[in-house]
């Protein structure tokens, strides 16, 4: 379940003790009407509470299947190519889930953690298939983010940045500007599969918050793109 679910879900209960102490009270001190009025209210909440745990059961159900559906999805969509997962910030939960899903992909995956000072960072050597995950706040994102991203770029690395579905603030949004496509649900199973498609070479922001577009499944279908050669190295 959700947390979103377990809100509703407990907020629903704090309402029904709520009313039922009103209506021992009312029996007591007020009229009928008020008391069948609450009454009313407690029999209505009730049926919404059972339509909301079996909505809550019917998407957590939905969605461990689509999970034990991706391996299926994904195949070997990027077997044996390398992919290097900076972890954004000191939470390794995005990372940790895009490795899960890169590995099921056959992908070789690499992990690095984005210093404080992202100029001194640059001066490694990247694949061409990046993975950004994680985030820290909307001031690092517009300063150090944009600038790691644009050099990610231009050393021709392919990057998809990424980020968990619930987060305080969301920065997808701001990474969009420099990255080649933007995942908003990383742990999610539509995160899983959005990640795999977007580093065979589609395009744009995929999620499941506002804004975000469907997942194109049948790109899996395809070949995946040749990447481009590495550039060589400054001497």
């Amino acid at each position: 379940m959700t947390s979103d679910f377990r809100y509703h879900v407990a907020s629903l209960s704090a309402v029904f003790l709520a009313l039922g102490i009103g209506i021992l009270v009312g029996t007591a001190f007020v009229g009928t009407k008020v008391v069948d009025r609450q009454t009313a209210a407690v029999d209505r909440l009730t049926k919404e509470t059972i339509e909301l745990r079996k909505e809550t059961r019917e998407r957590e159900q939905t969605e461990q299947m689509l999970f034990d559906a991706v391996p299926l999805l994904v195949g070997q969509a990027l077997a044996t190519k390398p992919v290097m997962v900076i972890q954004v910030g000191t939470s390794s939960v995005a990372a940790d889930q895009a490795q899960k899903a890169l590995e099921l992909a056959g992908a070789t995956v690499k992990r690095t953690t984005l210093p404080d000072n992202g100029e001194m960072f640059l001066s490694q050597s990247f694949p061409e298939l990046v993975v950004f995950a994680g985030g820290e706040t909307e001031e690092l994102a517009r300063t150090r983010d944009s600038a790691v991203l644009k050099a990610l770029r231009e050393g021709q690395s392919r990057v998809v940045a990424v980020e968990l579905y619930e987060t305080p603030v969301s920065l997808v949004s701001l990474w969009s500007t420099q990255a080649d496509a933007t995942v908003d649900c990383m742990d999610r199973a539509t995160g899983w599969l959005a990640l795999i498609v977007a580093l065979r070479g589609e395009s744009g922001s995929f999620g499941l918050k506002m804004g975000t577009h469907l997942v194109p499944l049948a790109a899996l279908a395809s070949p995946a793109p040749a990447l481009s050669p590495s550039p060589s190295p400054t001497p």
